[in-house]
């Protein structure tokens, strides 16, 4: 199973980043750098999934 993982930091001075990982069968396969909102992260995940794997993610989930 493909699944793709968007996870929210609030940082101490109060911003915050996005940053989505790939993860196969329950192993972590990629990792982002962090991005400005969830809406970014989540659709850089996609097109990750899609170049690196050929597929869409099996699920998406918000952390």
């Amino acid at each position: 199973m493909l699944e793709l993982m968007i996870e929210h930091w609030r940082n101490l001075d109060g911003s915050n980043q996005y940053l989505w990982s790939v993860w196969r069968d329950g192993s972590r396969v990629f990792m982002s750098r962090p991005t400005a909102n969830a809406e970014d992260a989540e659709q850089q995940g996609l097109d990750w999934c899609l170049r690196s794997t050929g597929a869409r993610p099996d699920r998406v989930t918000r952390l």
